[in-house]
């Protein structure tokens, strides 16, 4: 009998050193909970108890996940504060010529050759304004996700083809003759006619504004996917600049004065990849080539 109470003396001690510690641990991560007041903070424990070691476990999970979360919100909002401000000063500046020329042209004094001349410079602004704002809403639908695409199989050599011969006048007003290099038995991909078109028709433009003499243009197949590469010189871009060249508020003109708003490769990489394939920029001896890779059909 005596042996019998001695038994249970003992497995309530233990069971209550138990009840004890596990509170104590209970109340130790609480504690840490409560002094990191919601800022990201790895939990520690002192028990080895494997209910608790999970639950220590689940926190910091949860902890991390929010951090990254709160760091991806802040780069997202710091970003939308860039965007917003280069917008207003993109905008800016062809309102401003505008209002500025406007004041002229009511100005008594000036001659009807004149009031010509700058009324043809208001509609040169006016209309750099509406491809400013176009740019921007189709970016937002982009970046949204609301394109529409219209999926069939094309083969990208006739969009090419056709693009290249859509911008021939402007590559002869610029100076340039691109070398085209567009091989045979291209095979065909999976993709929207549109989207496609607007893509090449994005990084023509992309030379045009900075390409000289030297521009090359290919469509070839390489193992698994059909590649088309857009080269032109670029002496104003930096290697550390590549990371950044599909950014929305990226410009290699710092002070954002020239026709360059970057938001033209940054539709370009967004559709690229809401159809699937892949977009990639290299920088080498002052040359920029930007590389398409297109999955092909199976």
């Amino acid at each position: 009998m005596q042996f019998l109470i001695l038994i249970l003396i003992i497995i309530i001690v233990a069971l209550l050193t138990f009840i004890i510690r596990y509170k104590n641990e209970v109340k130790y991560i609480t504690n840490q909970v409560t002094n990191s007041k919601g800022q990201y903070c790895s939990l520690r424990m002192n028990s080895m108890n494997k209910d608790i070691e999970n639950l220590v476990l689940s926190i910091n999970d949860i902890y991390e996940k929010n951090q990254n979360a709160t760091v991806k919100m802040k780069h997202s909002e710091e970003e939308l504060r860039c965007s917003i401000a280069n917008m207003c000063h993109d905008l800016r500046t062809p309102l401003t010529s505008i209002m500025g020329y406007v004041q002229l042209i009511d100005e008594n004094n000036l001659t009807k050759e004149q009031k010509y001349k700058y009324m043809d410079i208001i509609k040169k602004r006016t209309s750099r304004l509406q491809d400013l704002i176009t740019n921007f809403y189709e970016l937002s639908r982009v970046e949204a996700g609301d394109c529409k695409f219209d999926l069939k199989s094309i083969n990208l050599k006739d969009i090419l083809c056709e693009a290249i011969a859509l911008f021939y006048d402007d590559f002869t007003k610029n100076g340039i003759e691109p070398n085209i290099n567009i091989e045979e038995n291209i095979p065909n991909t999976i993709t929207d006619e549109k989207a496609v078109m607007r893509i090449f028709s994005n990084l023509m433009n992309n030379i045009i504004k900075h390409g000289e003499k030297n521009v090359i243009i290919s469509l070839k197949k390489e193992k698994n996917c059909v590649v088309t590469e857009f080269e032109n010189n670029a002496p104003g871009l930096k290697t550390k600049d590549i990371n950044h060249l599909f950014d929305r508020t990226f410009t290699a003109d710092s002070t954002r004065s020239n026709k360059n708003t970057g938001l033209g490769l940054s539709i370009t990489k967004a559709l690229v990849e809401q159809l699937g394939n892949k977009v990639e920029a290299e920088l080498c001896e002052g040359m920029l080539k930007i590389r398409v890779c297109w999955n092909m059909m199976n």
